[in-house]
């Protein structure tokens, strides 16, 4: 026969030998026990501007024949790099700094993915393409028609990390 015993915060008393008083008596001969699972919640956050001073970076994009530096500051909390990835999107999307495919998906030409095989940050880039070919500008911002457009020359975005605490995020050194 097996039972589910919950244990909470509760159980734990202040010498550090936690105790779990069972409910009814109970006589235990010849009896194994086991965890089934654990469950540990973290509501530290990561980045905080306080604590860790860890919560802004730049993109430098290539634009026309010269760059465009855009600075993120995230807001404190706990992020995961898909997280800190979302918030680079929206950046590039409030400075018009992607591209339109044929089917209307906006592409970014730098994201920030988990590596799951090295346990680390991976930053991919691709090239800054010189003509829009088939896809289609932003309405508004550096690609847009009326921005400073793409550049001149096949370039890649750089991510600037310009904060030693914000690298230790993704494992990278500042200046890098």
């Amino acid at each position: 026969m097996s039972s589910i015993i919950g244990i909470s915060s509760k159980d734990l008393v202040p010498n550090g030998f936690n105790r779990y008083r069972f409910p009814v008596s109970a006589t235990f001969q010849n009896t194994e026990v086991c965890v089934q699972s654990i469950s540990m919640y973290n509501s530290q956050f990561n980045i905080d501007s306080t604590a860790y001073g860890n919560t802004t970076f730049k993109i430098e994009i290539p634009t026309a024949a010269t760059t465009s530096t855009i600075s993120i500051t995230l807001k404190d909390g706990i992020y995961s790099y898909t997280d800190i990835n979302r918030m680079i999107q929206t950046a590039l999307t409030s400075n018009g700094a992607y591209r339109i495919d044929p089917d209307g998906n906006n592409e970014f030409l730098i994201q920030l993915i988990e590596n799951s095989t090295y346990y680390a940050a991976q930053v991919d880039v691709s090239s800054t393409p010189t003509a829009i070919g088939t896809y289609t500008r932003p309405a508004t911002g550096l690609y847009s028609a009326g921005g400073s457009g793409l550049p001149t020359t096949a370039r890649v975005p750089r991510l600037i990390i310009d904060n030693a605490e914000f690298g230790k995020i993704i494992g990278f050194s500042p200046a890098t």
